[in-house]
């Protein structure tokens, strides 16, 4: 009778930690965890399995559209930066141009 009263007590002292490491995370009680359960199930029940292999697929093949698309405009912008510093002469760019090739002379060449 003893033994069953030590596994008792030491069931509540299990029982009392656990509700409390469930307070601290956030969930009144074994019953709210048991809620938030059902909700989360529910939840996934209301999505089929099947329907989640194709929207994976359709936003990887958006993805990777986007990635192209961000390499085009990459690769046009560098061409606008390369045609810009031609116009301005010889590859130097517009503030080299200004201050007379970049050299700190204002102009003036020796």
């Amino acid at each position: 009778m003893e033994d069953l009263r030590k596994q008792a007590n030491d069931l509540l002292v299990y029982y009392s930690k656990m509700q409390n490491r469930l307070s601290q995370a956030g969930v009144n009680d074994t019953n709210g965890l048991v809620m938030m359960f059902a909700q989360l199930q529910r939840g996934l029940d209301a999505v089929a399995l099947e329907e989640l292999d194709p929207a994976i697929q359709e936003v990887n093949r958006l993805v990777e559209s986007l990635s192209r698309m961000q390499a085009d405009l990459q690769v046009m912008k560098e061409l606008k930066v390369r045609l810009s510093q031609l116009k301005n002469g010889n590859g130097h760019t517009q503030a080299e141009a200004t201050n007379g090739g970049g050299n700190g002379m204002s102009g003036r060449r020796l």
